[in-house]
C-alpha cells in the first residue's frame, strides 16, 4: 500500500472538512453578529421614541413655550450626542439647526418615523420623529458609537475564534492522520516480517476501544489464523513423513516378502501383516488429519447448537458394550447442557478419551463419564475418569503434544489421542485439563462461554 498517498488523500479530506466547520462558523457569527446589531439598534429607537413621547406629553401639559424652552436648554447644556429639533405645522424651524444635526435631513427622506445613517467617522445616526397634536413635528438625532465598537468587538473575536479553530483544526488533522499512519506502518512493518518468515510476528497491541484498535485486533487474530493454519498443514506433513515411513516401509517389506513366498500359508501371514501396518498407517493419517483441522480451526465454522448431554449418552452407548467385554463397569452422570461445538470432531474427541480411559484400565474397574457445569469457574465440561495406573504430574503437559507415549511403544496407537483432545477443547475456546484420580486419570475436556 503506498502510505504517503493515503496520507495526502487523508489530509486533503480532512482539510475539506475542516473548511466547511469555518464556514459554518462564518456563517453562524454572521448571523449572530446581525441578530445583535438588530436587538441594538431596535434598543435605541425604543428609547429615542420614549423620550420623544415625554416631550410631547410635557408640550400638552405645559404648553409650546415651555417645550421650545426646554429643547434649547437640553441642546444646549445638557447630552452633546442628542440633538432635537422642532418644526411647526407650517414647516418653520422653532428648535434647532438643522446643519447642526447629525444625520438630520435623512430624517425626511425616510419613509417611517426612524432611520439609520452612517457618519463620516464610522458611527451612525439614529433619527425619530413625531407628529405633535396641533401637526408640528418634534424629532431627536442620536449619535451612536457604541455600535461601531460593538461591531469591531464581534470581529476582534470572530478572527481570534477563527484562527483558534483553524490552529486547533489543522493540529488534530496532523495528529489524526499520524495516528493513523501509525497504526498503517505497524501493519505493514508486521506484514513485511511475516514475508521474511517471522510467522510469530504480531502487530503492536493497543488496548483502545476504537476502529484502529479493532482493525490491529483484528489484524492479529487473521495472523493467527493463518499461523495455525500452516502450522495444522506443517504438523500434518511432518508427522505423515515421521510416523508413516516406518509402516510403510514394514507394508513394502511383507509384500515383496509374500511374492518370493512360495508358501501358500506363509504368503497370507505376510499379505495380512501388510494389510494391518496399512490399516495402522490409515489410522495415524486420519489421526493426523483430525488434529490438523482442530488445530487451525477448519471446523469453527461449523459450529452448531449442540445438546451436551445427548452427546455424550450415544458415545456411552457406544462404548458401553467395549467396556462390558473387560468386565469394567462404565457408571454416567449426565446434566443438560447446550453448547456451541462441532459435533463430528467433538464426537471423536471424547470418543478418544473413553477409548482410552477402557484401554488402559484393568479389567473389574470402574469407569466415570460426568457432564456437567463446573462449581468453581461456572463453564460446561466432560469428566472421562478410569482406574488405570495414571500419569505423572511431570508428564502431564508432555502427553498432550503429539506421538507422545508413555506406554510400551509396541502397544498399538498412534500416540495422538490427547493430543486431539486438546487440540479439540482449544477449538472450542477451553482446555484440556489432567488430573490424579486416585488411582487413575481424570480427564476434563472444558469449554469456553464465548
Amino acid at each position: 500500500m503506498n502510505v504517503n498517498v493515503f496520507d495526502r488523500r487523508a489530509v486533503i479530506a480532512s482539510l475539506l472538512a475542516l473548511a466547511v466547520m469555518v464556514l459554518a462558523f462564518l456563517g453562524a457569527f454572521i448571523w449572530l453578529q446581525y441578530q445583535m446589531m438588530l436587538t441594538h439598534d431596535q434598543s435605541l429607537y425604543n428609547s429615542l421614541q420614549r423620550e420623544l413621547q415625554l416631550r410631547q406629553q410635557f408640550d400638552e401639559q405645559l404648553g409650546r413655550d415651555e417645550l421650545i424652552r426646554g429643547l434649547k436648554f437640553r441642546n444646549r447644556f445638557i447630552d452633546s450626542d442628542r440633538y432635537l429639533m422642532l418644526w411647526s405645522s407650517e414647516g418653520s424651524v422653532l428648535v434647532g439647526d438643522l446643519q447642526q444635526m447629525p444625520g438630520g435631513p435623512a430624517i425626511f427622506e425616510a419613509e417611517n418615523d426612524q432611520v439609520r445613517v452612517p457618519l463620516a467617522d464610522g458611527s451612525h445616526a439614529f433619527l425619530v420623529r413625531r407628529r405633535l397634536s396641533d401637526g408640528a413635528t418634534l424629532a431627536m438625532s442620536y449619535r451612536d458609537v457604541d455600535r461601531m465598537a460593538i461591531a469591531k468587538s464581534l470581529g476582534r473575536v470572530a478572527i481570534a475564534l477563527m484562527v483558534a479553530l483553524l490552529l486547533v483544526g489543522v493540529a488534530t488533522v496532523l495528529a489524526l492522520n499520524r495516528y493513523v499512519l501509525d497504526h498503517v506502518r505497524d501493519l505493514a512493518g508486521t506484514a513485511r516480517r511475516i514475508m521474511r518468515g517471522q510467522m510469530t510476528a504480531r502487530a503492536p497491541g493497543r488496548q483502545r476501544l476504537d476502529a484502529m484498535g479493532e482493525l490491529t485486533t483484528t489484524f492479529n487474530e487473521m495472523l493467527e489464523q493463518n499461523e495455525a493454519l500452516i502450522t495444522g498443514m506443517r504438523t500434518v506433513t511432518e508427522s505423515l513423513a515421521h510416523d508413516l515411513r516406518t509402516p510403510l516401509m514394514r507394508v513394502q517389506r511383507e509384500i515383496n516378502a509374500a511374492r518370493q513366498s512360495t508358501d501358500s500359508q506363509d504368503r497370507e501371514g505376510h499379505l495380512g501383516n501388510a494389510e494391518q501396518e496399512s490399516q495402522r498407517a490409515l489410522q495415524t493419517f486420519n489421526a493426523l488429519v483430525d488434529l490438523a483441522r482442530a488445530e487451525a480451526g477448519f471446523s469453527r465454522d461449523a459450529m452448531e447448537n449442540i445438546d451436551l448431554a445427548e452427546l455424550v449418552r450415544n458415545l456411552v452407548e457406544l462404548f458401553g458394550p467395549l467396556a462390558e467385554e473387560r468386565d469394567q463397569r462404565l457408571s454416567v452422570k449426565i446434566s443438560s447442557i447446550m453448547v456451541m461445538g462441532h459435533r463430528q470432531i467433538l464426537s471423536q474427541a471424547l470418543g478418544n478419551l473413553m477409548e482410552n480411559a477402557i484401554k488402559y484400565s484393568p479389567a473389574g474397574s470402574d469407569l466415570r463419564v460426568i457432564a456437567r457445569w463446573n462449581d468453581d469457574d461456572g463453564l460446561p465440561e466432560v469428566v472421562v475418569q478410569d482406574s488405570g495406573p495414571g500419569i505423572p504430574a511431570r508428564a502431564r503437559e508432555q502427553v498432550l503434544q503429539p506421538f507422545v507415549r508413555l506406554g510400551n511403544p509396541g502397544e498399538p496407537g498412534s500416540g495422538l489421542g490427547l493430543a486431539i483432545a486438546a487440540a479439540v477443547a482449544r477449538l472450542h475456546r477451553g482446555k484440556l485439563l489432567l488430573e490424579d484420580a486416585a488411582p487413575g486419570l481424570r480427564v476434563r475436556l472444558q469449554f469456553g462461554l464465548g
